[in-house]
C-alpha cells in the first residue's frame, strides 16, 4: 500500500510538472492554457492527497504540511482563474481556513525542528528555517486572499488575474522544487533557492499584469 501511494505521489508530481510547463508555454486566456491549468490543478490535488496518505504510513509531518500548503496555493489559483464574477462561495471561505491551517502547521513543524524534537534524514535544528519560511509565505498569501475577499466578493479584472498569477506561480515553485530535490539532492539550500528565484519572477510578472503591461483575458 505504501509503495502504491508513493508511486501515485510521484506520478502526480510528474504530471503536475509537465502540465505546468505546458500552461506556461501556451497563450494565457486561451483554451489550451485553461486545459493545461486544469490538468495541473488535478495533478497537484493528487500530490497533496497522496502526501497525506504517506504521512499516515510513516512519512514526516513536514511532508503533510508541504502537501497542504501546495494544495492551498493551487486551489486558490484555480478559483481565481474560473471565478470571473468574483462570487464569494463556501469553497473560497474554506480555502482561507485551509491556508490558515497550513500556516500554523508549518510554523509548528519549524519549532519542532528548531528544538530538535523531530529530525528529517538526520537534519534538525537549522532545517527549521525551511518550514518557517514557507509558513510565513503561506501567511502572506492568506492575508492577501483575505484582503481582497473582505467585502464578501472575490477579485475581478486585473486584480483577479494578478492573484491567479501569484497563487499558481507559488504552486509551480513547489512543483519545480520537488523535481530539483529529486534530480539534484535534498538539502535546506535546495528547498529555498527555487522559492527565492521564483518569488522574484512572480513579483515582476504579477506587477506587469496589474499595471496593464501584460494583457491576460
Amino acid at each position: 500500500m505504501t509503495n502504491a501511494a508513493l508511486v501515485a505521489h510521484v506520478l502526480c508530481g510528474a504530471v503536475a510538472l509537465a502540465s505546468a510547463a505546458a500552461s506556461f508555454m501556451t497563450k494565457k486566456g486561451k483554451a489550451w492554457h485553461a486545459k493545461a491549468g486544469m490538468v495541473y490543478t488535478l495533478a497537484m490535488m493528487g500530490v497533496s492527497l497522496t502526501a497525506f496518505i504517506l504521512v499516515f504510513m510513516g512519512a514526516s509531518l513536514f511532508l503533510m504540511m508541504i502537501g497542504l500548503f501546495s494544495g492551498y496555493m493551487v486551489a486558490v489559483g484555480w478559483r481565481r482563474a474560473v471565478n470571473r464574477r468574483g462570487t464569494m462561495e463556501s469553497m473560497d471561505k474554506a480555502l482561507i481556513y485551509l491556508g490558515g491551517a497550513a500556516t500554523v502547521g508549518l510554523i509548528l513543524v519549524s519549532v519542532l525542528f528548531f528544538t530538535g524534537t523531530v529530525e528529517r534524514d538526520g537534519e534538525s535544528g537549522s532545517f527549521g528555517v525551511v518550514p518557517l519560511v514557507f509558513g510565513l509565505i503561506c501567511a502572506g498569501l492568506v492575508w492577501g486572499q483575505v484582503q481582497v475577499d473582505e467585502q464578501g466578493r472575490g477579485p475581478r479584472g486585473k486584480a483577479r488575474i494578478t492573484q491567479h498569477v501569484v497563487f499558481m506561480g507559488a504552486g509551480t515553485i513547489s512543483t519545480v522544487t520537488a523535481f530539483l530535490l529529486t534530480a539534484v539532492g535534498d538539502s535546506a539550500f535546495m528547498w529555498l533557492v527555487p522559492t527565492v528565484i521564483g518569488t522574484a519572477l512572480i513579483t515582476v510578472y504579477a506587477r506587469q499584469v496589474n499595471d496593464g503591461k501584460i494583457f491576460v483575458q
